[in-house]
């Protein structure tokens, strides 16, 4: 395409239009503009973060991968790993304790408190529905919702601020309530100063108090938020300079630059909780944003079910191979395995009509109960398959999610798989069905039986009325989309694979081996702006 300028000046600008193939161009002038030469700037502005950033399963206690999608200008990426510290913070010192050492180990709910209870040399606490708990030197506010409360005695006069009001609390049963409010009693009315939420286990609480007045009092409720709510105390002060600290960040590593890629392998790190962000670099010191962090816990990389997704820019050559023979590691041992979605197979995940599928287990085509399994003829062979024993009353599916982390929009050039049926003899064709489903994040569980698009659907070639076998009747798919299925960057795409069974008390199980799926690049034409301006 040829664009052609019919005014110019020293500074003007124009665009190419959109479907201008920016990689060739020619500009003409009109006759008497007196332009004798021109430059041209491709405007290059801020990058933008990069997005589609992934961490894999892939997590050992000292090295994790991670991927993200090509900016559009980026020359070079750089990448950080850290782990949170807090900084600056102080446990103060207490100006005024109450540990409630004399309270005595009873759960009698007679022994209630007295104005005239003493501990610690303090005296004058006040009570109401207030008693001693069966932990000695704790005490139990609270009978019945609002009912409870206890008064210190008066505070002596504090100097500096600000100052703190730690208490250790807990709820006496996980079923009462959670929130427990305080307050200062000052020239008799209370304020309100702070609420804390309680937990099942003994912690401390902070909460911030105004200026203290001589005389004034510290009021602990019992828990609002339940009828029925007691809260246990055990020890109360006001503190002068505490202080949570800032977290702040300890770099492992600080912008490293790790050139036009989109992952990175990171190894040798400390067994700790760290967090990774990337950001874009481009020409004349033009640098992006970095990406959100994404926490990372080496100090437990326990396997856990995941919905995740396999990144497009890891696959070489835009093609995605599996033929689940890493799967006999599982299966090489009887009994019911473990089944943990996106991590015991990476990015597969597996379901029961809509619900996770938790366990699997080994089959060479005999037994009758319904689940997810891995076939092989015998456990020694280190050949595998991935399938499921389904009945009409049940829906199987499985398969795997990728997710666009490129820059360009991608679409599924093809699908291949080997479709097998494992040692039953049905009198009805059963089907199995791969289809796929494009969303915009890894939410497409939310809506798991809506929007599924069908890439084939394969039959009676292997599901027809057959004897039962010691090798799987087998045969070969190969299928191209009839609708292209188109993802754009940050999308996620996943291709299922559901077997059900089609006639009542007629069970089948399949299963698939060998799986390819091929993206290929869908090339869209862009335009850009540039700039005319004088050699002088």
């Amino acid at each position: 395409m040829v664009a052609t300028l019919s005014a110019a000046s020293s500074g003007a600008s124009f665009d190419f239009p959109e479907t201008t193939d920016f990689r060739s161009f020619r500009i003409a002038a009109d006759i008497g503009i007196g332009l004798s030469s021109f430059v041209a700037y491709v405007s290059e502005g801020m990058l933008d973060a990069p997005s589609g950033v992934v961490v894999s399963n892939n997590v050992t206690g000292t090295s994790f991968d991670a991927y993200w999608g090509d900016v559009d200008g980026a020359t070079g990426y750089r990448v950080y790993v850290w782990t949170n510290v807090v900084a600056g913070a102080s446990e103060g010192t207490a100006l005024w304790q109450e540990s409630f050492t004399n309270a005595p180990a009873t759960s009698s709910t007679s022994t209630t408190f007295k104005d005239s209870y003493t501990d610690s040399g303090a005296s004058g606490w006040h009570a109401e529905t207030v008693y001693a708990y069966s932990q000695e030197g704790t005490v139990r506010v609270g009978n019945t919702k609002n009912k409870g409360v206890l008064v210190s005695p008066p505070l002596p006069a504090f100097s500096g601020s600000p100052l703190t009001l730690r208490i250790t609390a807990w709820r006496q049963t996980a079923d009462e309530g959670r929130d427990m409010p305080l307050g200062v009693v000052s020239g008799g009315v209370t304020n309100i100063v702070g609420v804390v939420t309680l937990g099942d286990e003994a912690a401390q609480h902070h909460v911030t108090l105004p200026a203290l007045n001589a005389d004034d009092r510290i009021a602990i409720f019992s828990p609002t938020n339940k009828t029925s709510a007691r809260a246990i105390i055990d020890d109360v002060a006001v503190l002068f300079g505490y202080s949570e600290g800032s977290v702040e960040p300890m770099y492992i590593v600080n912008g490293l630059d790790v050139g036009v890629v989109n992952g990175h392998s990171f190894t040798g790190l400390p067994s700790v909780p760290v967090q990774f962000a990337v950001e874009a670099y481009g020409r004349r010191g033009v640098t992006s944003a970095k990406t959100g962090a994404v926490e990372v816990d080496l100090a437990n990389p326990d396997k856990v079910a995941l919905l995740n997704a396999c990144p497009l820019s890891s696959l070489e050559g835009n093609t995605y191979t599996q033929n689940f023979n890493s799967l006999a590691a599982f299966t090489a041992t009887t009994g019911e395995k473990d089944w943990l979605n996106g991590t015991t197979l990476p990015y597969w995940q597996a379901y029961k009509d809509a619900d996770a599928v938790s366990s699997f287990n080994y089959n060479a085509g005999t037994g009758s109960t319904g689940g997810l399994y891995v076939f092989a003829t015998n456990r020694n062979d280190l050949v595998r398959a991935l399938g499921a024993y389904s009945t009409q009353n049940d829906e199987f599916s499985f398969g795997i999610a990728f997710t666009n982390n490129t820059d360009s929009i991608m679409k599924v050039s093809s699908v291949a798989y080997s479709a097998q049926q494992w040692g039953f003899k049905n009198d009805t064709n059963q089907t199995m069905s791969v289809s796929a489903k494009v969303v915009d994040g890894l939410d497409w569980i939310s809506a798991y039986s809506d929007g599924w698009t069908e890439i084939c659907s394969t039959q009676s070639a292997v599901y027809g009325a057959e004897d039962a076998h010691d090798t799987p009747a087998s045969t070969p798919v190969a299928a191209t989309p009839a609708e292209e299925i188109s993802i754009a960057p940050g999308q996620v795409l996943m291709i299922k694979w559901t077997i059900h069974s089609l006639k009542s008390g007629k069970p089948c199980m399949m299963g698939i081996d060998d799986v390819t799926v091929t993206f290929e690049r869908v090339v869209v034409p862009r335009g850009f702006t540039i700039r005319l301006a004088d050699n002088n």
